[in-house]
């Protein structure tokens, strides 16, 4: 149930980010209640499930205060945290390695060939979850 509901709201928000460059609120509040709530009935839960999310809140404090100027969206900033509730602790690697570079992938897409300064994250985010996932299934990773 929570591999569920955390694809169809993260296709949701991706949707809304491709089109719209918002990532609701409201969707994310619903997603990390259902992924806390199911986490806790399938023992999905760790300890790691809520350092990582407060980890990956600190590096961006961080980054935000020390350079203002760079465009970074609140929205993808708490959809990471929310994959942190969701991901694996041993896998998380994985997906930053794989989401950086479907984010460059979109990045180039976006500013060459659709000529737009910036580019939606949750659906390059979602992307890297999937493969992520995909791979451990697959037995693919971890090595």
């Amino acid at each position: 149930m929570v591999t569920l509901s955390f694809y169809i709201f993260s296709a949701f928000l991706s949707y809304t980010d491709c089109t719209r460059y918002r990532v609701p609120n409201m969707m994310l509040i619903t997603l990390s209640v259902f992924l806390l709530v199911f986490g806790f009935f399938e023992n999905r839960l760790t300890l790691f499930s809520f350092v990582i999310p407060l980890a990956i809140l600190v590096f961006f404090i961080v980054i935000i205060l020390l350079k203002r100027t760079m465009i970074l969206g609140g929205g993808d900033i708490k959809y990471m945290m929310v994959l942190g509730f969701y991901l694996q602790p041993f896998l998380f690697p994985l997906f930053l390695l794989l989401a950086g570079i479907f984010q460059a992938i979109f990045l180039i897409y976006f500013q060459k060939i659709k000529k737009r300064r910036v580019a939606p994250m949750v659906p390059a985010m979602f992307l890297a979850a999937i493969v992520t996932e995909v791979s451990f299934y697959l037995e693919i990773y971890p090595f």
